[in-house]
Protein backbone atom coordinates (compact mmCIF):
# COMPACT_ATOMS: atom_id res chain seq x y z
CA UNK A 1 0.00 0.00 0.00
CA UNK A 2 0.92 3.29 -0.79
CA UNK A 3 1.49 6.19 1.34
CA UNK A 4 -1.65 8.62 1.84
CA UNK A 5 -0.97 11.81 -0.27
CA UNK A 6 -3.46 14.77 -0.63
CA UNK A 7 -4.45 14.43 -4.27
CA UNK A 8 -6.42 17.30 -6.01
CA UNK A 9 -10.10 17.72 -5.79
CA UNK A 10 -10.97 18.39 -9.41
CA UNK A 11 -14.88 17.83 -8.72
CA UNK A 12 -15.10 20.17 -5.89
CA UNK A 13 -13.39 22.72 -7.76
CA UNK A 14 -15.51 22.38 -10.88
CA UNK A 15 -18.65 22.26 -8.41
CA UNK A 16 -17.65 25.81 -6.67
CA UNK A 17 -17.45 27.20 -10.65
CA UNK A 18 -20.80 25.74 -11.19
CA UNK A 19 -22.04 27.75 -7.74
CA UNK A 20 -19.98 30.73 -8.36
CA UNK A 21 -21.40 31.18 -12.13
CA UNK A 22 -25.20 30.81 -10.79
CA UNK A 23 -24.62 33.40 -8.06
CA UNK A 24 -23.19 35.61 -10.75
CA UNK A 25 -25.82 35.11 -13.27
CA UNK A 26 -28.56 35.70 -9.96
CA UNK A 27 -26.54 39.29 -9.18
CA UNK A 28 -26.10 40.38 -12.76
CA UNK A 29 -30.01 39.92 -13.10
CA UNK A 30 -30.95 41.64 -9.80
CA UNK A 31 -28.76 44.79 -11.24
CA UNK A 32 -31.25 44.76 -14.29
CA UNK A 33 -28.75 43.32 -16.47
CA UNK A 34 -30.49 41.54 -19.53
CA UNK A 35 -29.67 37.67 -18.56
CA UNK A 36 -31.72 34.88 -21.37
CA UNK A 37 -34.68 32.95 -19.48
CA UNK A 38 -33.19 29.65 -21.12
CA UNK A 39 -30.03 30.19 -18.44
CA UNK A 40 -31.88 29.25 -15.40
CA UNK A 41 -34.36 26.47 -16.86
CA UNK A 42 -34.52 23.02 -16.26
CA UNK A 43 -32.59 21.69 -19.30
CA UNK A 44 -29.84 23.98 -18.18
CA UNK A 45 -29.62 22.51 -14.73
CA UNK A 46 -29.40 19.17 -16.78
CA UNK A 47 -26.47 20.24 -18.67
CA UNK A 48 -24.66 21.64 -15.72
CA UNK A 49 -24.55 17.92 -14.04
CA UNK A 50 -23.85 16.79 -16.71
CA UNK A 51 -20.96 18.73 -17.86
CA UNK A 52 -20.00 18.41 -13.99
CA UNK A 53 -20.11 14.69 -13.86
CA UNK A 54 -17.98 14.37 -17.14
CA UNK A 55 -15.37 16.45 -15.42
CA UNK A 56 -15.25 15.12 -12.42
CA UNK A 57 -14.92 11.60 -14.63
CA UNK A 58 -12.62 12.68 -16.90
CA UNK A 59 -15.02 12.52 -19.85
CA UNK A 60 -15.69 8.76 -18.69
CA UNK A 61 -18.74 8.55 -17.25
CA UNK A 62 -22.25 7.06 -18.69
CA UNK A 63 -24.57 8.70 -16.69
CA UNK A 64 -23.03 12.17 -17.11
CA UNK A 65 -23.27 11.77 -20.89
CA UNK A 66 -26.89 10.82 -21.18
CA UNK A 67 -28.15 13.48 -18.93
CA UNK A 68 -25.92 16.09 -20.86
CA UNK A 69 -27.50 14.51 -24.05
CA UNK A 70 -31.05 15.67 -22.53
CA UNK A 71 -30.63 18.80 -21.69
CA UNK A 72 -29.03 19.99 -24.73
CA UNK A 73 -31.52 18.28 -26.55
CA UNK A 74 -34.62 19.76 -24.41
CA UNK A 75 -32.88 23.07 -24.01
CA UNK A 76 -32.46 23.29 -28.16
CA UNK A 77 -36.05 22.82 -28.86
CA UNK A 78 -37.94 24.69 -26.13
CA UNK A 79 -36.01 28.08 -26.40
CA UNK A 80 -34.58 27.82 -30.37
CA UNK A 81 -37.78 25.70 -31.89
CA UNK A 82 -35.03 23.08 -33.02
CA UNK A 83 -36.92 19.85 -33.01
CA UNK A 84 -35.05 17.11 -34.67
CA UNK A 85 -37.63 14.81 -34.47
CA UNK A 86 -35.96 12.37 -32.06
CA UNK A 87 -38.28 13.24 -29.01
CA UNK A 88 -40.44 10.32 -29.55
CA UNK A 89 -37.40 8.52 -30.19
CA UNK A 90 -34.91 9.55 -27.14
CA UNK A 91 -36.88 6.64 -24.19
CA UNK A 92 -37.05 3.76 -26.48
CA UNK A 93 -33.24 4.85 -27.57
CA UNK A 94 -32.10 5.53 -24.05
CA UNK A 95 -33.04 1.85 -23.06
CA UNK A 96 -31.76 0.12 -25.71
CA UNK A 97 -28.30 2.11 -25.25
CA UNK A 98 -29.09 1.21 -21.17
CA UNK A 99 -29.66 -2.09 -21.81
CA UNK A 100 -26.49 -2.51 -24.05
CA UNK A 101 -24.21 -0.50 -21.76
CA UNK A 102 -25.23 -3.49 -18.53
CA UNK A 103 -24.79 -6.41 -21.23
CA UNK A 104 -21.59 -5.51 -22.05
CA UNK A 105 -20.31 -4.46 -18.25
CA UNK A 106 -21.39 -7.82 -17.40
CA UNK A 107 -19.79 -9.88 -20.30
CA UNK A 108 -16.22 -7.10 -19.35
CA UNK A 109 -17.19 -8.47 -15.53
CA UNK A 110 -17.46 -11.83 -16.21
CA UNK A 111 -14.46 -12.41 -18.24
CA UNK A 112 -12.38 -10.60 -15.27
CA UNK A 113 -14.01 -12.70 -13.15
CA UNK A 114 -13.18 -15.81 -15.19
CA UNK A 115 -9.50 -15.11 -15.07
CA UNK A 116 -9.40 -14.54 -11.31
CA UNK A 117 -11.06 -17.71 -11.04
CA UNK A 118 -8.59 -19.69 -13.67
CA UNK A 119 -5.30 -17.51 -11.50
CA UNK A 120 -7.05 -18.85 -7.87
CA UNK A 121 -7.71 -22.20 -8.99
CA UNK A 122 -4.09 -22.69 -10.55
CA UNK A 123 -2.49 -21.37 -7.24
CA UNK A 124 -4.31 -23.88 -5.61
CA UNK A 125 -2.85 -26.33 -7.57
CA UNK A 126 0.79 -24.86 -7.58
CA UNK A 127 0.02 -24.97 -4.21
CA UNK A 128 -0.73 -28.45 -3.65
CA UNK A 129 2.03 -29.38 -5.66
CA UNK A 130 4.50 -27.00 -3.99
CA UNK A 131 3.08 -28.78 -0.72
CA UNK A 132 4.24 -32.48 -2.18
CA UNK A 133 7.63 -31.39 -3.40
CA UNK A 134 8.70 -29.85 -0.18
CA UNK A 135 7.39 -33.29 1.39
CA UNK A 136 9.36 -35.63 -0.94
CA UNK A 137 12.75 -33.06 -0.65
CA UNK A 138 12.11 -32.98 3.19
CA UNK A 139 12.68 -36.68 2.93
CA UNK A 140 15.37 -36.71 0.59
CA UNK A 141 17.17 -34.11 2.63
CA UNK A 142 17.47 -31.39 -0.42
CA UNK A 143 16.16 -27.44 0.32
CA UNK A 144 12.90 -26.99 -0.73
CA UNK A 145 12.58 -24.45 -4.01
CA UNK A 146 9.72 -20.92 -3.95
CA UNK A 147 6.96 -21.85 -4.42
CA UNK A 148 5.14 -20.65 -7.97
CA UNK A 149 2.40 -19.55 -5.74
CA UNK A 150 4.83 -16.50 -5.36
CA UNK A 151 4.56 -15.15 -8.62
CA UNK A 152 0.56 -15.46 -8.29
CA UNK A 153 -0.27 -11.35 -7.67
CA UNK A 154 -2.49 -10.83 -4.49
CA UNK A 155 -4.88 -8.86 -6.62
CA UNK A 156 -5.45 -11.19 -9.56
CA UNK A 157 -6.79 -14.12 -7.21
CA UNK A 158 -10.05 -14.14 -5.58
CA UNK A 159 -13.78 -15.11 -6.53
CA UNK A 160 -17.37 -13.97 -5.67
CA UNK A 161 -19.96 -16.54 -4.57
CA UNK A 162 -23.66 -16.53 -5.00
CA UNK A 163 -24.45 -15.33 -1.58
CA UNK A 164 -23.20 -11.94 -2.12
CA UNK A 165 -19.59 -12.74 -0.30
CA UNK A 166 -16.80 -12.26 -2.37
CA UNK A 167 -13.17 -12.92 -2.06
CA UNK A 168 -11.67 -10.34 -4.16
CA UNK A 169 -9.16 -7.90 -3.36
CA UNK A 170 -10.75 -5.04 -5.07
CA UNK A 171 -14.18 -3.66 -5.32
CA UNK A 172 -15.95 -3.31 -8.92
CA UNK A 173 -19.52 -3.14 -8.67
CA UNK A 174 -22.02 -1.72 -11.06
CA UNK A 175 -25.70 -1.05 -9.93
CA UNK A 176 -28.05 0.31 -11.85
CA UNK A 177 -31.89 -0.26 -11.39
CA UNK A 178 -31.38 -2.60 -8.53
CA UNK A 179 -30.19 -3.78 -5.49
CA UNK A 180 -26.74 -5.60 -4.57
CA UNK A 181 -25.67 -6.94 -1.14
CA UNK A 182 -22.25 -7.79 -1.17
CA UNK A 183 -19.44 -8.54 1.97
CA UNK A 184 -16.16 -8.43 0.80
CA UNK A 185 -13.58 -11.21 2.28
CA UNK A 186 -9.99 -10.10 2.19
CA UNK A 187 -7.08 -9.17 4.21
CA UNK A 188 -5.43 -7.27 1.58
CA UNK A 189 -7.64 -4.58 0.66
CA UNK A 190 -7.06 -2.73 -2.64
CA UNK A 191 -9.87 -0.10 -3.01
CA UNK A 192 -11.85 -0.39 -6.17
CA UNK A 193 -15.07 1.50 -7.35
CA UNK A 194 -18.54 1.55 -7.61
CA UNK A 195 -21.04 3.19 -9.89
CA UNK A 196 -24.80 3.24 -8.43
CA UNK A 197 -27.51 5.18 -10.77
CA UNK A 198 -31.37 4.45 -9.40
CA UNK A 199 -30.12 1.62 -7.06
CA UNK A 200 -28.65 0.67 -3.80
CA UNK A 201 -25.49 -1.15 -2.62
CA UNK A 202 -25.44 -2.62 0.72
CA UNK A 203 -21.07 -2.70 1.09
CA UNK A 204 -19.95 -5.09 4.02
CA UNK A 205 -16.39 -4.64 5.13
CA UNK A 206 -16.00 -5.79 8.40
CA UNK A 207 -14.40 -8.51 7.50
CA UNK A 208 -11.42 -6.45 5.30
CA UNK A 209 -7.94 -5.95 6.45
CA UNK A 210 -5.35 -4.15 4.92
CA UNK A 211 -2.10 -1.13 6.08
CA UNK A 212 -1.66 1.82 4.32
CA UNK A 213 -4.12 3.60 1.70
CA UNK A 214 -7.21 2.06 0.30
CA UNK A 215 -9.34 4.46 -2.22
CA UNK A 216 -13.18 3.77 -3.00
CA UNK A 217 -13.84 5.83 -6.64
CA UNK A 218 -17.70 6.08 -6.19
CA UNK A 219 -20.32 7.33 -8.33
CA UNK A 220 -23.81 7.49 -7.37
CA UNK A 221 -26.55 8.88 -9.39
CA UNK A 222 -30.40 8.95 -7.52
CA UNK A 223 -29.47 6.39 -5.28
CA UNK A 224 -27.79 4.83 -2.38
CA UNK A 225 -24.70 3.04 -0.39
CA UNK A 226 -24.46 1.75 3.15
CA UNK A 227 -20.79 1.22 3.67
CA UNK A 228 -20.15 -1.05 7.04
CA UNK A 229 -16.47 -0.60 7.94
CA UNK A 230 -14.89 -1.19 11.42
CA UNK A 231 -15.11 1.55 13.76
CA UNK A 232 -11.14 2.19 13.81
CA UNK A 233 -10.46 2.93 10.39
CA UNK A 234 -8.93 6.25 9.33
CA UNK A 235 -11.74 7.51 6.89
CA UNK A 236 -10.57 10.77 4.67
CA UNK A 237 -13.63 11.95 2.00
CA UNK A 238 -13.13 13.71 -1.29
CA UNK A 239 -16.68 13.45 -2.37
CA UNK A 240 -18.35 15.97 -4.47
CA UNK A 241 -22.10 16.68 -3.38
CA UNK A 242 -24.95 17.67 -5.15
CA UNK A 243 -28.25 17.18 -3.49
CA UNK A 244 -26.70 14.49 -2.02
CA UNK A 245 -25.81 13.39 1.99
CA UNK A 246 -23.12 11.77 3.64
CA UNK A 247 -23.39 10.51 6.81
CA UNK A 248 -21.19 8.94 9.73
CA UNK A 249 -22.79 6.69 11.71
CA UNK A 250 -19.68 4.45 13.59
CA UNK A 251 -19.52 3.82 16.66
CA UNK A 252 -15.76 4.47 17.74
CA UNK A 253 -14.76 2.23 20.60
CA UNK A 254 -11.65 2.97 23.17
CA UNK A 255 -8.41 3.51 20.91
CA UNK A 256 -8.89 5.85 18.34
CA UNK A 257 -8.29 5.73 14.45
CA UNK A 258 -6.11 3.68 13.57
CA UNK A 259 -4.11 5.94 11.14
CA UNK A 260 -2.24 3.20 9.39
CA UNK A 261 -5.80 1.97 7.85
CA UNK A 262 -6.82 5.24 5.43
CA UNK A 263 -9.96 4.99 3.81
CA UNK A 264 -10.26 7.73 0.99
CA UNK A 265 -13.68 8.04 -0.31
CA UNK A 266 -14.08 10.03 -3.48
CA UNK A 267 -16.24 10.12 -6.50
CA UNK A 268 -19.57 12.23 -6.92
CA UNK A 269 -22.59 12.27 -5.23
CA UNK A 270 -25.53 13.42 -6.87
CA UNK A 271 -29.33 13.43 -5.56
CA UNK A 272 -28.05 10.25 -3.41
CA UNK A 273 -26.87 9.82 0.05
CA UNK A 274 -23.85 7.54 1.98
CA UNK A 275 -24.24 6.27 5.27
CA UNK A 276 -21.25 5.09 6.85
CA UNK A 277 -21.78 2.75 10.13
CA UNK A 278 -20.21 -0.29 12.35
CA UNK A 279 -21.41 -3.07 14.26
Amino acid sequence: MKKYTTPRNEGSVAFGVIILGIGIVLLLRKFGLFIPGWVLTWPMILIVIGVFTLINKQFKSFFGSVVLFIGVYFLLKREFDLDLGIEQFIWPVGLIALGIYLITQKKREDKVLDGVRQNWESSRKNKAVASDSEKIEDAAGVEPAPSPETNVPASDTGFIRATGTAFVDRINERVIFSGVNRKLMTKDFQGGNAKVIFGGLYLDLTQVDFTGVATLDLEVGFGGIKLIIPPHWDVRTELSNIAAGLEDKRIFREGGVDTSKVLILKGTLLFSGLEIKSF
